[in-house]
């Protein structure tokens, strides 16, 4: 018992030390100031006021995330023409749209698209939304395949932005798309530039 009285009195200096230390970092990062307002640090390493923080999922109008349907695709910008619909539509397929390879020339019979009242059947790919859309992907398989399927490639996507305040919700099975067709001869990027497009004027 004695030696024990004696080992704790050795070391009874050095718990001194180690109070003083808790204090001092107790002191430095504790999350309340001397008004009494609790703080946390955001992810940059910036003081935040616990009150100020909105914590019911609902977003602040004048700040827009990147899952606030707010986001824009990155498409060839022309200035628009309204789409003439007492000219006739031609039926086309993404048969004939995979034989425009990135990188190689044009086929005339792709070129020859350029312009034209088309009509296609495809899968829709929602880009923001699932209702009251205005543009989304029109492609040659469904969006969710499965593991085995082949993937889709950049010549099997159609940008749609439909027209004359045409809306439509997301829909599971085959569609059909009429409007005018536009194909981007400067594709600087074959893996995410967008080739095709269509100025929607229906959805079936």
């Amino acid at each position: 018992m004695k030696a024990f009285k004696e080992k704790i009195a050795n070391h009874v200096p050095y718990l001194g030390y180690a109070v003083f230390i808790m204090a001092i970092c107790i002191s430095v990062f504790s999350n309340k100031d001397t008004s009494g307002k609790s703080y946390v640090y955001n992810t940059k390493g910036e003081k935040v006021e616990l009150s100020k923080i909105n914590f019911s999922g609902k977003s602040d109008s004048s700040k827009k995330g990147s899952l606030d349907g707010e986001q824009k695709l990155n498409t060839p910008s022309t200035g628009f023409v309204p789409v003439d619909t007492s000219q006739p539509f031609s039926k086309i397929t993404f048969r004939q749209l995979r034989t425009y390879i990135p990188g190689k020339e044009v086929p005339k019979e792709v070129k020859d698209m350029e312009g034209k009242n088309v009509n296609i059947i495809g899968f829709m790919t929602p880009l923001n939304a699932l209702e009251n859309m205005d543009e989304f992907l029109l492609c040659s398989a469904p969006p969710l395949s499965c593991y085995c399927a082949p993937p889709i490639f950049i010549n099997e996507i159609i940008y749609v932005k439909l027209t004359n305040g045409v809306k439509t919700d997301f829909k599971t099975g085959v569609v059909t798309i009429k409007g005018r067709f536009k194909v981007n001869l400067d594709v600087k990027d074959e893996y995410s530039d967008i080739i095709y497009s269509i100025d929607g004027t229906s959805i079936d």
